[in-house]
């Protein structure tokens, strides 16, 4: 799903979300404005988009977040978003998660700015095939996300990630 085809973007104060067109390997970005506010609990009526998604089987998922590379601006363990399907709980990641801070371009920072990419993955557990909501909440300012892919399995290794599917009911 490339980021800017959600099918609803909840903003909460003090975040309101903020496409950036075509930044991103295969499209437009979204990130939450202003840059300066404090990180926020995911959860309940947080910042969020939501993506319809239909899927065909259950079972266990790996869900892959393109993001668009960023320093760790804020001197902290790291920039955070977080994910839920359906009506879990948020499941929180932190895109500089084993990161060694180095201020002076570190060789993971030069790697992902010249792919323009950075990657965070997490694993699913599908209950059921079928219609389900992903979730993305915005927790820490800084995090643009560019793409979210579900790999229920067979996903072949590619440079840009695989063709977005049909968008469910895409509303905006």
């Amino acid at each position: 799903m490339e980021a800017d085809h959600y099918t609803k973007a909840v903003a909460s104060p003090p975040f309101t979300w903020l496409k950036i067109p075509n930044l991103g390997r295969t499209g437009s970005s979204m990130t939450v404005m202003p840059v300066t506010a404090k990180g926020r609990k995911p959860g309940d009526s947080g910042a969020r988009l939501e993506y319809n998604v239909y899927l065909m089987s259950g079972g266990t998922a790996e869900i892959l977040f393109y993001l668009s590379p960023t320093l760790n601006f804020c001197y902290s363990d790291g920039l955070r978003f977080a994910f839920s399907l359906d009506n879990e709980d948020p499941r929180i990641i932190n895109m500089h998660e084993g990161d060694t801070p180095d201020w002076k371009y570190p060789d993971y920072w030069n790697e992902s700015v010249s792919n323009n990419i950075r990657m965070a993955v997490s694993k699913q557990i599908i209950s059921n095939p079928g219609k389900h909501v992903l979730k993305f909440w915005a927790v820490d300012p800084g995090v643009v996300l560019q793409k979210i892919v579900i790999n229920t399995g067979g996903m072949q290794p590619s440079y840009l990630g695989p063709p977005e599917s049909a968008v469910c009911n895409k509303s905006h």
